[in-house]
């Protein structure tokens, strides 16, 4: 069964609400609490396999890092730093242009709604993670897993 690995805690919620209404009345606390965590298991088991045939499609078809060259390395690692100085400096172009008071070409509102997407779209891939590790929400997350 492959299925996406964002889809295990509803999955599991749904296995929870089927195992209330089939099973309660049918068996112990003791035995429901371990029919959810068999079911929790499997599922995390899934994923887990589904997880690693998807990373070892990718070593395939890429090959390791190992396998090539310096400067395939780097072009490899260069591409989000540099997309990310293109898309941003396009953007602080735009805020300067406006705010000079300078037209802009007509039509082009549709441009900057795009390049603003981009830009939090790739300062959200750099720095988005460690605002959100800051924030609490992993903490408070995890801790409704358990």
């Amino acid at each position: 069964m492959a299925f996406p690995l964002a889809a295990i805690p509803i999955i599991g919620g749904l296995l929870d609400k089927i195992l209330d209404k089939v099973a309660k009345d049918k068996v112990d606390d003791a035995t429901m609490e371990q029919l959810r965590q068999e079911a929790q298991r499997m599922l995390s088991d899934e994923g887990q396999e589904d997880l690693q045939a998807f990373y070892n499609f990718i070593i395939d078809y890429e090959g390791k890092a190992s396998e090539h060259g310096k400067f395939i390395q780097w072009l490899r690692g260069s591409v989000r730093p540099i997309l990310t100085y293109v898309f941003s400096g396009f953007f602080i172009y735009i805020v300067f242009t406006w705010m000079t008071g300078d037209a802009l070409p007509e039509g082009s509102l549709t441009a900057v709604k795009l390049v603003f997407g981009i830009n939090l779209m790739t300062l959200g891939f750099w720095f988005g993670e460690r605002a959100i590790e800051r924030s609490g929400i992993t903490e408070l997350l995890k801790s409704k897993q358990k």
